[in-house]
């Protein structure tokens, strides 16, 4: 597979590092010295059957538009840009493009999510248990709270009545029992991690998600280039995952 990497910060090093380990080739290279020239034509990819962009909020709806024009598949891990999600999910249909979005590509966090969507209607009849959500990141994270910890939130308040909004913001006094608490820690050298906290009267349960090293995202992101070509459409790493649920429960 050829791949042109947009973002040679450290997820595009570690995708570059483990593709070449699988015997793919990268064939282009854009990043904050060298930005992907947007107006110009597809060739600048030199021949690439997917772009990988992990880039930053501020640029990345202008690469979106380059790939429509392109038709180029691209998997897209930079994360900030979700409240444009309708509008580029049209632009991709409108245009025949390939698009897989994820604010996080790791398949552990893929697990997590699986597991909190089986405990939901279960947590529905509980009403005396409590939900929140905690997030950790190195320092030189871009956002906060991260797109993940608003990924599984959105996932709590769509899928428990009790819960009708997320509150992001530090609390000075008693939080309204129908907030969502989503908090955030900037600290040091740590990769992600991510915790669901559910809090009875006599009990705790915790889901956490710790990532070890940026290679584990490195490892779903090709897997999701990979699943991608030959595909038109705008797709999540859900798509991904279902189809692959759908084949085990067939041959099951």
């Amino acid at each position: 597979m050829k791949l042109a990497l947009v973002g040679t910060g450290n997820m595009g090093q570690a995708i570059e590092r483990l593709a070449l380990q699988q015997g793919d080739e990268i064939v282009a290279r854009f990043n904050e010295e060298h930005p992907l020239p947007v107006e110009a034509d597809v060739s600048v990819l030199n021949g690439a059957d997917v772009v990988m962009d992990f880039t930053l909020p501020h640029v990345v709806r202008a690469h979106i538009d380059a790939y429509c024009r392109w038709r180029v598949p691209a998997v897209i891990g930079t994360t900030g840009w979700y409240d444009q999600l309708d509008e580029v999910r049209q632009q991709v249909e409108a245009s025949g493009a390939t698009l897989l979005y994820a604010p996080n590509f790791s398949l552990g966090v893929a697990l997590l999510k699986h597991v909190l969507q089986q405990l939901l209607p279960l947590l529905e009849r509980l009403p005396d248990y409590d939900v929140y959500i905690h997030e950790v990141h190195h320092t030189r994270k871009a956002d906060s709270p991260s797109g993940t910890a608003l990924m599984l939130a959105r996932l709590i308040v769509d899928g428990l009545s009790r819960k009708t909004r997320i509150e992001t913001e530090t609390q000075h006094g008693r939080i309204a029992p129908e907030a969502l608490h989503v908090t955030s820690t900037r600290a040091g050298q740590v990769f992600g991690r991510h915790t669901i906290g559910i809090c009875g009267p006599f009990d705790e349960l915790t889901l956490e998600h710790n990532a070890y090293s940026r290679d584990g995202f490195a490892a779903g992101a090709l897997q999701a280039a990979r699943w991608l070509v030959g595909r038109r459409g705008f797709f999540s790493l859900d798509d991904m995952l279902n189809e692959w649920l759908h084949a085990t429960t067939n041959r099951n």
